[in-house]
């Protein structure tokens, strides 16, 4: 298998996404007030502590979710619309810096307080890495002559 190169490695930003359902008989307000109250304040601090360079949680209650299939209607139904909770967001450079985080006794210590409030039935994962082409309203990564500024496919896609 190919490895990524070191460099790479600090170009590239790795972005993966763990969405959660929360467990039945939980509403979705007090779902929102255990993870914003209780979880993501304690997990902040140790995923900076192992390098994590982003830990954001995206969330979508139920009168999203019908909001978005709604429009999804009005446009044809072009598209799945996904049905869980919410989904966390960690960005890193390198597998072994997740890996640091995830090992980590105190997170696997709030990870075993999860149980009551998040379902391990539908949880869904993803990896692949990010391009910004806007950011505070302002393009950036284009290069003067118009193409992105980011290193190729091939070195891009080397697995983590």
């Amino acid at each position: 298998m190919v490895q990524p190169s070191e460099s790479i490695k600090t170009k590239r930003l790795l972005r993966m996404t763990v969405a959660h359902y929360r467990q039945p008989g939980v509403s979705e307000e007090d779902f929102y007030r255990w993870v914003t109250e209780q979880h993501a304040v304690r997990a902040a601090k140790l995923h900076a502590r192992n390098g994590i360079e982003g830990f954001s949680i995206y969330f979508a209650p139920k009168s999203f979710r019908e909001m978005t299939m709604k429009l999804n209607n009005q446009r044809g139904n072009p598209w799945v619309v996904r049905d869980y909770d919410a989904q966390v967001e960690f960005l890193f450079r390198d597998m072994e810096t997740f890996f640091k985080a995830a090992s980590d006794p105190d997170f696997q210590a709030l990870q075993a307080e999860e149980e009551p409030w998040i379902s391990r039935i539908h949880s869904e994962i993803s990896v692949g890495w990010i391009e910004t082409y806007v950011n505070d309203r302002n393009v950036v990564n284009i290069r003067d002559d118009g193409k992105p500024d980011f290193a190729t496919f091939e070195e891009l896609s080397v697995a983590p």
